[in-house]
């Protein structure tokens, strides 16, 4: 049963077609050598895409040059002796009947891979102008010659030639975000030059005109070529929609087949990135304008995360095929599932970006807060003998652990103290913008049941009460509490509570003067939640909130585009936030800190809310030493964390029973 015609309709794109609407994005997953070849693990990352119905595949970024290269571990097709990895990837993504796209990019003025120390013969950076990238802010790019212009033509048509060689359908020029050599070349915010490549938009588009003209004579009439473009750049001075429209009716009149919409530059990185809480397919109205400017078909991406959203655009003429990449991480069976109509088994997104910070900050493959086999999907095997398991705490980690356990051919029971799963599921859809971490943790709960996981609810577990349930192996997933220091507990201060308990509700009225101790994540979201929507103080009922901090500034660890837009949201809110101070006294009625050697107070303070951390609650784990059976501890009880961690070391310890 097809539920959604339009989107699992064909498209042709030149002489490509392509079997339904749904294309993955380019994403980097830093899994190539650091030479830029094509690896097996990749590989295996592509075709369990492609194993889940996708149409179309848009690999990561691919170097067009060596002695520039875009990051450490990105893929290349630089070079010849990068051919045989590159045609063993399409032939085996072909096998799905799914079409491959390699989107070509010159790093430009951003060359991550050019520390001669630890790259030797690279180079520094280029663009349009001398004007510095936010990446490298402190280095200015050389100003590229006419001639040595010509000669990054050439190496794009290579490249383009090498794609075409090894059996790719098309290949795609990053034109966007102000990123890249053509991204700094196109925008006004990057490209100041006064001769033939500078200047007004059609000079301005020259340079990567050139380009599609080259690959369009060196790879023929009927090869797809596409280009990556940002609706409007979102920045004072930056490219509007309107400017956008006619770049695209420049690139159509020389050759270009198809594009790939998207929005911002890199210094808004919540436009390229959209987390939890922005607007679903927020660029479709920009994908909607270059379709009444063009006469070929048209993308959008941009937080398109189900197939309901994805299927509207096509109805609704906004995009003629959609971009899902994050959703694909999370559930690569989406097409599939939502072409037979299972929509309840797909796995959802959350928008927690978890996925990009771990591979853009974090140095590794992709990790998933929704899904701990993201990337590889392994087939769990199933244990030589089946064990009776317990698990004691229904968090992220525990519940984690009892699936993977129970696939594996457990019996699988979890106790849980509260009258609810989810553990710090629960508080994390509270705040603004949060709530699909609700529909997360739905997701979770009903796989739970599919499985049937037995659950046992307001279940206080006692060393007593485990040898009496008799288990094989027991996975201690208890959580922990949040931090509340001495001196704030017994301090003269009448209302002292936790941010968990601000969240969840109890211990209320809170009063109109909030002071939250902490400025880390949960602080900020805390104050996020509990302030005036709109600072409308002073309607009754409206709340003044401050958070102080000792560091110099809020959520330093939280390297996201959820930052940016918390960020701005506390001040919009008009949040009172004081960094670089240490709370000195608690009074009855307020504070004292000390701030760059001077002492300050805060007084009329309704309630103070700690959000100074988490201390692992391990107190059972530590008394189960002596049973003789297998005892692991998992999550916040082993070490506060992010709720990923808690669920990928849920997922590990189930592997091991």
């Amino acid at each position: 049963m097809n539920s959604f015609g339009n989107l699992f309709s064909p498209i042709k794109i030149n002489g490509m077609t392509v079997k339904n609407r749904i294309f993955l994005p380019p994403m980097g997953t830093k899994l190539s050598t650091d030479k830029g070849e094509i690896t097996d693990k990749l590989i295996e990352y592509y075709v369990n895409i492609a194993r889940g119905g996708v149409g179309l595949i848009t690999t990561e970024v691919a170097d067009v040059e060596g002695t520039r290269r875009y990051n450490k571990l990105n893929i290349g097709l630089f070079d010849d002796l990068l051919i045989p990895g590159w045609k063993k990837l399409v032939d085996a993504l072909h096998k799905y009947d799914v079409r491959v796209v390699v989107q070509l990019i010159h790093s430009g003025p951003v060359p991550l891979y050019n520390d001669p120390k630890v790259s030797p013969g690279q180079l520094g950076p280029v663009a349009a102008s001398p004007v510095p990238h936010i990446y490298k802010l402190d280095v200015i790019p050389h100003e590229l010659t006419i001639d040595e212009i010509h000669g990054i033509t050439r190496l794009f048509r290579d490249a383009a030639r090498r794609a075409k060689e090894v059996g790719c359908d098309g290949v795609e020029i990053h034109c966007g975000h102000n990123h890249g050599l053509l991204g700094s070349f196109v925008t006004p915010l990057s490209n100041k030059r006064a001769d033939e490549y500078g200047g007004n938009l059609l000079n301005r588009m020259k340079f990567p005109l050139e380009i599609v003209k080259a690959i369009r004579e060196e790879n023929g009439p009927d090869y797809a070529i596409g280009a990556r473009i940002s609706g409007c750049n979102m920045e004072d001075g930056g490219l509007t929609i309107e400017d956008t429209c006619q770049m695209a009716k420049l690139f159509e009149a020389a050759g270009v087949d198809f594009f790939d919409v998207s929005n911002g530059t890199l210094h808004r990185p919540e436009t390229i990135l959209p987390c939890s809480g922005m607007p679903k397919a927020l660029n479709a109205e920009y994908s909607r304008r270059i379709k009444q400017a063009v006469n070929v078909p048209v993308g959008s991406v941009g937080r398109i995360n189900d197939p309901w959203t994805a299927d509207d655009l096509i109805v609704t003429d906004k995009a003629d095929f959609v971009y899902m990449g994050r959703a694909l991480i999370s559930d690569p069976e989406l097409p599939s599932k939502a072409k037979e109509g299972d929509t309840d088994d797909i796995r959802p997104c959350v928008g927690c970006c978890e996925c990009v910070s771990s591979v853009q900050y974090g140095g590794t493959f992709f990790k998933c807060t929704m899904n701990s086999s993201a990337g590889c999907e392994e087939k769990l095997e199933t244990a030589e003998l089946k064990k009776r398991i317990l698990i004691v705490g229904g968090g992220p980690g525990g519940m984690e652990a009892a699936r993977v356990a129970t696939i594996r051919g457990h019996d699988v029971t979890i106790m849980e103290k509260t009258d609810r799963l989810g553990g710090q599921f629960i508080l994390a859809a509270f705040p603004p913008l949060k709530q699909e971490f609700a529909d997360g943790l739905r997701y979770k709960i009903q796989e739970l049941n599919k499985l049937g996981v037995m659950v046992e609810l307001n279940k206080t577990v006692t060393k007593q009460a485990i040898e009496e349930f008799a288990p094989d192996a027991v996975i201690v997933a208890t959580g922990g509490n949040p931090i509340m220091p001495g001196w704030l507990q017994n301090s003269a201060h009448k209302k002292v509570i936790s941010a968990w308990d601000a969240l969840r509700g109890v211990k209320h009225p809170l009063g109109a003067n909030i002071l939250v101790i902490g400025g880390g994540l949960v602080g900020c979201e805390t104050a996020d939640y509990l302030v005036s929507p709109h600072n409308i103080r002073p309607i009754s009922g409206g709340r003044k909130v401050t958070i102080i901090e000792m560091q110099d500034n809020i959520m330093t660890d939280d390297s996201s585009s959820n930052r940016v837009l918390l960020v701005e949201r506390l001040h919009r809110k008009n949040v009172n936030i004081i960094t670089g101070a240490k709370v000195e006294e608690v009074l009855p009625d307020g504070i004292t800190y000390t701030s760059d050697g001077e002492k300050h107070s805060l007084k009329g303070i309704d309630t103070i809310i700690t959000a100074m951390g988490t201390l692992p609650e391990n107190s059972l784990y530590n008394e189960l030493s002596d049973l003789g059976i297998p005892v692991m501890l998992i999550g916040d009880a082993n070490k506060p964390s992010k709720i990923m961690n808690a669920i990928y070391e849920g997922a590990e310890a189930a592997k091991q029973l």
